[in-house]
């Protein structure tokens, strides 16, 4: 039975959290972000992190609470989108995660 984990990355050059998200394997997910950021910068997010990459930096996680059940998980990671919200890159597809939060879509500068 998996466990739930609710984790923030934060910018180690601000200690600000910059997004909230929500695992079953959070260190696979953190190398995933990553991963992902240096194949495409098409979000605020991925720009983020390969900016840090490139001043030989990584986003930090850190993990907040596990449950172990996927809705209870959600809630938290509701509570923490909200109480971040004016620092988070989230943009939230509902049905993955916190859904009742929703940012507004940043356009793309590339």
């Amino acid at each position: 039975m998996p466990t739930y984990t609710v984790y923030h990355l934060v910018d180690p050059t601000t200690s600000a959290v910059k997004y909230v998200g929500k695992s079953t394997n959070p260190s696979a997910r953190h190398r995933q972000h990553i991963l992902e950021s240096q194949e495409r910068q098409n979000t605020e997010k991925k720009r983020w992190i390969h900016g840090l990459l490139a001043q030989g930096l990584r986003p930090i996680l850190i993990k907040v609470a596990s449950y172990p059940s996927e809705p209870e998980a959600r809630a938290r990671e509701s509570q923490e989108c909200h109480q971040h919200k004016a620092t988070i890159l989230n943009i939230h597809d509902p049905a993955k995660g916190a859904g009742d939060f929703v940012k507004k879509k940043q356009p793309c500068q590339l």
